[in-house]
Formats: structure tokens, C-alpha cells, sequence
């Protein structure tokens, strides 16, 4: 049984952590909270029957003994956290992104590496049903090779996502959400891209970060992704579609929940057709000109769910001795993306990553 004390009790703890390490019961015990705010260590001292909490996470450390530290706090802190954990033992899952810098990155691997405690990042998506059910169709007859990915969003910011830290970031879409997709497109082509290019405008003078990014990634080959991350939308709020195209056939993806009926004319074709769609949290589907067909959905909380798969997949590598998928040296290539985006939106022009992946502390 591992024991696992989390640093940061607030919405990602409560709505995705927790509810992830409920689903492990026979393999996970959480054994103390921590945070700054006195009435979220009391609500969640009662809602979750947290055995103990504090104000003060290397005094939850020092007499609790955890074998994991969940980092759950603002990425500002999570260089600072995830030192503090490595250098009393623990092992660290963190929540994204994993540091705010590559330098700051590298200074987690160095520790890790030195302590002989793994650190894993928890970018979950690759575990959700509709992400692993479409990678296992690449490279399949009725896919084929991987071409083109094409991912985007069209998000409502409001009064509750813009409160605490995340409205107050000068670096908020791409650092805070567009890692998730680079993730993906790292899962999906099973390689790192080679340039980058991106155009981050800022319409919104009131907003102090960024509320479009427009992005494009080349890989070696000639195979190209493209992100649309859209916090101006007034139309329907997707949080994330994407579509990947192959040599043979298509996959549409989403997460969000819908419940759609729909009928019309194949134009071309002059043939009528009619569908019903009812989705609780994300759904993949194959299509080939006309024709598609479901191929994997999610639950109404996928994110709960892949972090659980992601959390198990951890604690095994830790007891066999291997690296998980997510670990930091692998993930400090996905900070890199997001943060290489920001400098080629600045510099208005492409970037080569080949710098960006050397590790900065030798």
C-alpha cells in the first residue's frame, strides 16, 4: 500500500486527484493534506476524511512519511515542492506543467535521478479510452500512417476559471492548457517535432495573457500538427477536438459531453442520413468520407479516470523498478514545446527545437 500525502487541496485535488485515488483503494492510501487556506483544509478534512492536514508541506512530510508527495499547487511552486519531497525521499506526481522553466526542470531531474526517486508528471490524456483506442489504429490497414493532426479549443473563460493563479499568468493558454496537446502529439507521432511556429495575438488589453494561440509543428519527415487554442469564441464551447489524418481514414476525438440528434443530405452522394449521438465525456470516432462509426468513449469525468490509469501505471514502474510513461526527463520534452511556442510567437518567425531538448544542466 503506498502512501500518499498531497500538497494543494483545491479544485484539481478535489475534482480529479482524489476522486482518481478512490478508484485504487487496494494500492493507495491518502494519508495527509496540505494548504495555505485554513477553510479548505477544514472542508476537505470533512469531505474527504482526510486523516490529518496542514498549513506547512515539509511538516505534513516530516511526520507523516509519505512513500508518494502529489504536488497540486500552482506551477510556480512546483520546482520548490517537488526539491523538497525528492530531498526527504518521497516520490513526486506532479501536476502540469511540470516546472516554469528548463532549467528548473532539469534541476527536478538532477535531484530525482540523484535521490533514486522517481518523478512523474501527470499528464494524463494519453490514458483517457478515446486517446489509447485511436493510437492503436495508426499503423493499421484500415488507418495507416499517421499525416496530420489538427487539434483545437473554443473556451468560455469566466469569474471562477479566471480566479486565484491562473488569471494572474502572463503565460496562461499554451503553458497552462496547450501542454496537455503537445502531450498528445508527442503520444500520437511517437517523436519530437522539429520546428515550431506560432502566432499568439492579444486582442483583450484587460487580459494580462495570452487568449489565442495559433500554432504549427513540423516533424523530420514532413508529417505537421496545427493548435487552435480559442478564448474569444462566443459560439458552442469545446474543450478539445482534435482530428487525425491518415493515409487511409480519419479519427475525430472530443471531450465534452453531448447529446445530439442530427439529420440531412449527403450532398454529394444525394443520400439522406440520420444520427443520434449521447456522450458522457468524450468519444473517438473513425471516419472515412461518409461513413464513421464509434470506436471508444469516456466517462463523464475522463480526467479522474486517466489520472487513476496514470497514478496505477506509477506505482507499478516504482515496485518493478522501470520508468513510467510521464516521467520527468521524458516530460521536460513537452514543457519544452509549450515554451518554445512562446518564443517563436515572440520572435515572429520558426524555431528549431534541436537547443531546446539539450538539458541545460550538463
Amino acid at each position: 500500500m503506498f502512501r500518499v500525502a498531497i500538497i494543494g487541496l483545491g479544485a484539481v485535488t478535489r475534482n480529479i486527484h482524489l476522486p482518481a485515488y478512490s478508484q485504487l483503494k487496494d494500492k493507495v492510501s491518502v494519508i495527509a493534506g496540505c494548504d495555505v487556506d485554513s477553510t479548505t483544509r477544514t472542508f476537505m478534512k470533512r469531505k474527504w476524511h482526510l486523516p490529518e492536514v496542514y498549513d506547512n508541506p515539509q511538516e505534513m512530510i516530516e511526520k507523516t512519511r509519505p512513500d508518494i508527495v502529489s504536488i497540486c499547487t500552482p506551477p510556480s511552486l512546483h520546482h520548490e515542492q517537488s526539491l523538497m519531497a525528492l530531498d526527504s525521499g518521497c516520490h513526486v506526481f506532479c501536476e502540469k506543467p511540470l516546472a516554469e522553466s528548463l532549467y528548473q526542470a532539469d534541476e527536478i531531474i538532477k535531484a530525482s535521478e540523484r535521490s533514486g526517486r522517481l518523478v512523474v508528471v501527470n499528464n494524463q490524456f494519453p490514458y483517457m479510452n478515446i486517446y489509447r483506442s485511436s493510437k492503436a489504429l495508426i499503423g493499421s490497414p484500415e488507418f495507416g500512417r499517421l499525416l496530420f493532426l489538427h487539434a483545437w479549443q473554443t473556451f468560455h473563460p469566466t469569474e471562477q476559471t479566471e480566479a486565484s493563479w491562473r488569471g494572474k499568468l502572463q503565460r496562461r493558454l499554451c503553458f497552462e492548457f496547450g501542454i496537455h496537446v503537445f502531450e498528445l502529439i508527442r503520444f500520437f507521432f511517437e517523436d519530437n517535432p522539429v520546428k515550431i511556429f506560432a502566432h499568439m495575438p492579444n486582442p483583450k488589453s484587460e487580459t494580462p495573457s495570452e487568449v489565442v494561440n495559433i500554432i504549427s509543428v513540423e516533424f523530420s519527415d514532413g508529417r505537421a500538427a496545427s493548435i487552435v487554442l480559442d478564448r474569444l469564441s462566443k459560439g458552442p464551447e469545446r474543450y478539445l477536438d482534435m482530428r487525425l489524418d491518415g493515409e487511409f481514414a480519419s479519427i475525430y476525438t472530443s471531450i465534452g459531453g453531448e447529446i445530439r440528434f442530427e439529420m440531412g443530405l449527403h450532398a454529394r452522394e444525394r443520400r439522406p442520413f440520420l444520427g443520434f449521438n449521447f456522450v458522457k465525456g468524450g468519444k473517438a470516432v473513425l471516419q472515412n468520407g461518409n461513413r464513421s462509426k464509434i470506436i471508444a468513449r469516456d466517462g463523464i469525468n475522463p480526467f479522474a479516470s486517466a489520472t487513476a490509469a496514470h497514478f496505477k501505471n506509477y506505482i507499478e514502474a516504482i515496485e518493478n523498478g522501470r520508468e513510467p510513461r510521464g516521467h520527468a526527463r521524458d516530460n521536460r520534452n513537452t514543457l519544452a514545446l509549450a515554451l518554445t511556442a512562446y518564443d517563436a510567437a515572440q520572435a515572429n518567425k520558426a524555431i528549431e527545437m534541436a537547443h531546446y531538448f539539450k538539458n541545460s544542466n550538463g
